[in-house]
């Protein structure tokens, strides 16, 4: 499995689960900052951060593509 592969989709939060593979020092990093948060979020949260969007943005960009 790939880190872009696809696992599953969620109907209800336009959400997709996909599956990434990262470094055990990154992961580290992550755990030793993301404190109470889930790991998903913070990852989350640090990728919209880095792309400049709110999951708000990202949702309607999807509506408008369809």
């Amino acid at each position: 499995m790939t880190s872009s592969t696809i696992v599953a989709a969620t109907t209800m939060d336009m959400t997709v689960k996909l599956g990434i593979t990262l470094p055990k020092s990154v992961i580290h990093k992550i755990d030793n900052k993301c404190g109470d948060i889930p790991r998903s979020r913070y990852i989350r949260r640090a990728i919209e951060g880095y792309l400049g969007n709110s999951s708000k943005d990202t949702d309607s960009s999807q509506k408008r593509r369809k």
